[in-house]
């Protein structure tokens, strides 16, 4: 628990005063610090993507990362002053003993307990390709996950810290845990002020999401942080709409966060187009160095993962055909791409079998249905609810001529679009967790901030019974697993140093003088020996390019 309370330290200075450096080069005013936080977060990310492209991720890497944020901390003492002053009186309080119980406590989940199984398979192992080589033309090849290429692991191996002290720290994850479950406290702790309890809601899906994962804090996981900065950007979309000024820069720094969601995950895609509501408002305005500004903002972000993902896998977005234009000697060779592609639909779709992937919906569906869990089917029937109770609220405005708010719309037809690319493409309830809670929360949220009556009262209130009875087993289950968590590793000896990456029983093979290694049992990558695969058929059908590890793999 120290190790991984003294790396939340380091993480949380090194990005708030990058964050601080970069937001006031870009706009000069006060953000919050949850603002900075974030902005540190993305510009760190991307800056790894773009050194690993040329250099490992070592102390190199880290010394320019920690000039950079000494040079930001000096520069900018003066707002670094004024962050102070406003949070220390919160921090010598009450309120201050509370986070602090509260960070020991997710301290504690993220030194101990299980790795999510595709940490295993490949996340901890791609962290160790950034630290070792930063980049390995093909790599795809000898395993295909690494071809999925999520930023997230980048930012993870900028503070694993192998290179200083021997061993990696894997504690990003329960560090972006708590960042975000303090930043949906802190506005919590307003709520009887504010007139809307949409923001509020999400809030409150935040930590319920938090709770579904805590187990696993310590796994470097992408769909956590993905999840995590899909709800932190509906979360301040809906702060700054109901609670602020509906400040159109908010939402355009938004939009630019949102393109990030992105390069963790693809699946979170439609997530931009939140976009169109900032981009409304400055076209309407001929604000054109504004909109050149941010568009020149994504294009930074998108860039290096789009690069990224030319040399890992010969694609540019790996695992989609629909862009097919490079022809090189490390491709990944389509009808690999394909296979992976569909395996993934169809185990999504709980069908596990590839030749089954032209299967109509009316009959996967029932099949997708009965392989949930009891607490699953309920939760996603609170969705389903909740969609009822948004239409009501909204007919409801209609009818009494109140306008809608297009910053609102905009919300919803990303959200929405968002879970129509999960069910049809894979629905693993956990791919697409953090839109299906922004339904729930959001429709609660806006029958909290309603004013109700007669009949109108009765169907709503009704409506939001049903979504708390259909939600209730699902926080019940979480909250059992974490209690029987809490009672198990009381006793495990990880209060000073963090449990480390599974070894997993590794054999090897030489290829042109080089060692692989491949899983000689079960699905564990291992991150304590490089390169490696899980599967020694991907690496029967893959060989180096040259001599060196570094000169890449190619298909055979």
């Amino acid at each position: 628990m120290l190790s991984v309370i003294l790396s939340w330290i380091y993480i949380f200075l090194i990005c708030t005063l990058i964050g601080i450096g970069v937001l006031n080069l870009f706009e000069k005013r006060n953000f919050s610090l949850s603002g900075y936080l974030v902005a540190g977060i993305v510009v760190i990310t991307v800056y790894v993507e773009f050194f690993s492209i040329f250099m490992k991720i070592g102390a190199c890497a880290h010394l320019f990362l920690l000039l950079a944020a000494l040079l930001s901390g000096y520069v900018k003492r003066d707002i670094i002053q004024q962050l102070w002053r406003r949070y220390c009186p919160a921090i010598c309080s009450w309120e201050g003993f509370f986070y602090g119980c509260f960070v020991l406590g997710i301290a504690f989940f993220t030194s101990r307990g299980e790795f999510h199984t595709d940490t295993n398979i490949y996340h901890a192992a791609a962290i160790r390709i950034y630290e070792e080589y930063g980049l390995v033309k093909g790599i795809g090849n000898l395993q295909l996950h690494y071809a999925y290429n999520s930023s997230y692991l980048a930012f993870a191996s900028i503070f694993s810290l192998k290179w200083l002290l021997g061993y990696s720290v894997h504690t990003t994850t329960g560090f972006l845990e708590t960042f975000m479950c303090l930043y949906a406290f802190g506005g919590l702790k307003d709520f009887k002020r504010h007139k809307s309890h949409i923001a509020d809601m999400m809030r409150v899906g935040i930590l319920l999401y938090t709770l579904i994962n805590v187990t696993r804090s310590m796994s470097p996981a992408t769909d956590y942080a993905t999840m995590y900065f899909v709800l932190f950007v509906i979360t301040a979309w809906c702060e700054n709409l109901f609670e602020s000024h509906s400040d159109v820069t908010v939402y355009a720094l938004l939009s630019v966060v949102a393109v990030f969601a992105v390069t963790l995950k693809f699946s979170s895609c439609l997530l931009v187009m939140l976009a169109v509501y900032p981009a409304y408002c400055f076209i309407r305005d001929k604000k054109w160095r504004e909109i050149i500004a941010y568009i020149f903002c994504g294009c930074i972000i998108i860039c290096p993962f789009l690069v990224r993902n030319y040399f890992i896998s010969g694609w540019l977005l790996y695992p989609f055909d629909g862009i097919d234009i490079f022809q090189t000697v490390w491709k990944i060779p389509k009808e690999y791409l394909l296979h992976d592609a569909n395996q993934i639909k169809v185990w999504g779709r709980c069908l596990y079998d590839v030749n089954k992937i032209d299967m109509p919906v009316k009959q996967w569906l029932p099949i997708w249905w009965e392989h949930q869990f009891r607490y699953e089917q309920m939760f996603l029937g609170a969705v389903v609810i909740a969609s009822i109770l948004q239409l009501v609220i909204l007919f409801s405005r209609i009818l009494k001529k109140k306008k809608l708010r297009l910053q609102l719309i905009v919300l919803h037809i990303a959200i929405w679009g968002n879970i129509a690319v999960w069910f049809f493409m894979a629905p693993f309830i956990r791919y697409g967790l953090a839109f299906l809670i922004a339904v729930i929360m959001i429709a609660v949220g806006e029958y909290l901030s309603e004013k109700k009556r007669g009949f109108y009262s009765i169907v709503t209130g009704g409506l939001v019974f049903c979504i708390i009875v259909s939600v209730s087993p699902y926080w019940d289950q979480y909250i059992t697993d974490a209690g029987v968590f809490v009672k198990q590793g009381l006793s495990d000896p990880y209060y000073i140093r963090q449990k480390d990456y599974d070894e997993g029983s590794m054999d090897s093979c030489e290829i042109n003088g080089n060692v692989i290694w491949f899983a000689a049992e079960g699905e564990i990558n291992s991150y304590h020996v490089f390169p490696g695969t899980c599967y020694k058929d991907m690496l029967d059908r893959s060989t180096l390019i040259g001599d060196r590890i570094e000169d890449g793999f190619c298909a055979k």
